[in-house]
């Protein structure tokens, strides 16, 4: 709506009665822009923002006025941009376009502070902010002859960055499929292997009772009752001394044996 016309152009001469139709249009015009342009900054800003600003009646005095508030000292912006040139590190959030644009955002400003940076600069600063899954991609450009522009390295590392997701899923996928067909039976109940680590060897138990059912030394058997080697829980002396006390009975396991009929 032309609003900025009190921005981008001077205010014109004062009207007096030698000025033509054109002049006073023109004048009318730019005093209409230049209350609106005024309207419009006032109200964006916070009150208390507004009240530290000396009252004035053109727009673009108001907007000198403001920038004198918060000027920023351009060596402490130097420094900032340059650290943020130097330090910042991809570390997955967001995208790496994003993270590139950012980089190239602060070369940007510090040439408009009169601190002009190479592109190849900023290249070799964006590779190597990367993380370590993008080292392939670095040891490609440090064998290459060839420059790469700050295009070339946006498009180069998109598509880097989709061959990382693509693999880290099938990785993942495939782990979860190999811990579920190990957890799980075939009847759909979790399975949870029995462990004979606490016996010497890879001795199994035999279909005898008591200690003398495990194959091997029973002195590498240890008993989770009373924490010593030599029997089971079962057979553990202290337990049968101690479930009485607790009100407590211990019932014997009975072993189930196949019996085989002869056959008539």
């Amino acid at each position: 709506m032309d609003y900025d016309l009190a921005l981008r152009e001077d205010e014109p001469q004062a009207l007096d009665n030698n000025n033509t139709v054109e002049q006073r249009l023109k004048f009318e015009k730019w005093e209409k822009a230049n209350r609106m342009a005024l309207l419009v900054i006032k109200r964006s800003i916070s009150e208390a923002v507004r009240g530290g600003i000396p009252a004035t009646d053109k727009a673009k005095d108001f907007l000198e006025a403001i920038e004198a508030k918060f000027k920023v000292s351009e060596k402490g912006e130097m420094g900032n941009l340059m650290t943020t040139l130097t330090t910042l590190k991809y570390h997955g959030k967001g995208t790496v376009r994003e993270h590139i644009l950012k980089l190239v955002e602060a070369a940007a400003k510090l040439t408009d502070l009169e601190v002009p940076i190479d592109d190849a600069f900023v290249v070799h600063m964006a590779l190597n902010s990367l993380p370590d899954a993008y080292e392939q991609l670095k040891t490609s450009y440090n064998t290459q002859k060839e420059k790469w522009s700050l295009n070339d390295l946006i498009s180069i590392c998109v598509q880097e960055e989709s061959r990382i997701k693509r693999v880290s899923n099938e990785t993942v996928n495939f782990i979860k499929a190999e811990t579920t067909r190990k957890t799980i039976s075939t009847s759909g109940k979790p399975y949870k292997p029995f462990s004979y680590s606490h016996a010497a060897g890879n001795d199994t138990p035999s279909s005898s009772k008591g200690s003398q059912g495990f194959k091997g030394n029973i002195e590498n058997i240890k008993c989770y009752f009373c924490k010593e080697f030599g029997h089971l829980k079962r057979d553990c002396e202290k337990r049968k001394k101690w479930a009485p006390k607790k009100g407590n009975k211990i019932e014997n396991r009975k072993v189930n044996k196949r019996v085989q009929w002869p056959c008539s």
